[in-house]
């Protein structure tokens, strides 16, 4: 399947990432502030950042970018499920920026590198030009008919699973437990999670121990460890970047 891989940015990334970004940080908070969270929404907030965390991690990276493992086909679908809750792009986009990443690691063809500074690696490479998007990158991801699937309905999966977060609320506490699930589990988390993944980019280049490799600037943080379920063990990742596990003792 032909996937055009172009720029991202442009007028509708920005205003997205800032709409996103603006409603956690501020909205998020007013309302815990003024009405408070229920259980529901703090336990939804846990549930979806493992599903949509997992989904990143197991389903985007280490399945269809590097083909750490095999699974079936309703693992992989569940796992690109999640993923597209995070905000990410569908699998094949993201692939193809992070095969492009481990080819170039710290060169001019990395999408986000790392010596740009803290901000391009975190996330402001989205909304600078690309000048070297190639769909080579995505060749194999996007020969693959869940990958193929996944791609087409990216756009409605996203959305069915903001909406549902409203929906589950309104169900449980009307309009105004609607909107409260709709800004922590819907809004915060995928806020939280994008920004998990960024630290991984920015972090994980920037401050860290190189105990595998120094071959390029990949670094092991801990502390990155613990919101992406060990995916902080980048300088491992980066030198063994087909194995499956986080690091030599996992």
């Amino acid at each position: 399947m032909a996937i055009k891989i172009s720029s991202r940015q442009g007028i509708w990334t920005i205003i997205l990432f800032s709409a996103i970004s603006i409603c956690a940080m501020t909205g998020a908070p007013l309302y815990g502030y003024l009405y408070h969270y229920t259980w529901l929404d703090w336990s939804l907030f846990g549930l979806l950042y493992v599903v949509s965390g997992l989904g990143i991690t197991v389903g985007y990276h280490r399945l269809m970018a590097h083909r750490s493992f095999n699974c079936p086909n309703w693992v992989k679908c569940t796992l690109l499920i999640g993923g597209a809750l995070a905000l990410q792009n569908s699998a094949i986009k993201w692939a193809a920026d992070h095969l492009r990443h481990h080819a170039h690691c710290d060169g001019e063809k990395d999408p986000y590198n790392a010596q740009q500074g803290f901000w391009h690696s975190h996330c402001g490479w989205l909304f600078t030009p690309d000048r070297y998007a190639d769909p080579k990158y995505a060749t194999r991801v996007a020969n693959d008919p869940v990958a193929i699937w996944q791609h087409k309905y990216y756009p409605l999966l996203l959305l069915a699973g903001l909406a549902g977060t409203f929906l589950v609320g309104f169900l449980f506490d009307g309009v105004m437990g609607g909107i409260g699930c709709f800004l922590l589990v819907g809004i915060g988390r995928t806020f939280a999670v994008l920004n998990s993944t960024f630290f991984i980019n920015s972090i994980c280049h920037l401050r860290g121990r190189q105990p595998h490799g120094t071959s390029d600037s990949s670094r092991d943080s801990w502390l990155v460890s613990l919101v992406t379920f060990g995916e902080g063990y980048h300088n491992y990742h980066h030198m063994y970047p087909t194995d499956y596990r986080n690091g030599p003792c996992w």
